[in-house]
């Protein structure tokens, strides 16, 4: 299997078994992109770089169902 979604009916995805090792190897750089934005969204204001990645990492963590 690749670790590629694979196509079963419109508007749905069966994901392969590589597919989650993928995200959890990917996940810190996932968190630091979501990190970044939420940093952008506050003006790029420093001091807020912990709650930014904690907020961060509990959304990509909840969407992965993880």
């Amino acid at each position: 299997m690749n670790a590629y979604p694979t196509k079963q009916e419109p508007g749905t995805f069966e994901l392969g078994p590589d597919t989650m090792t993928c995200v959890i190897r990917c996940l810190p750089h996932i968190i630091r992109e979501r990190a970044y934005q939420l940093f952008e969204a506050r003006g790029g204001q420093p001091g807020h770089e912990w709650d930014d990645w904690l907020q961060a990492e509990r959304e990509i963590k909840h969407h992965f169902s993880l």
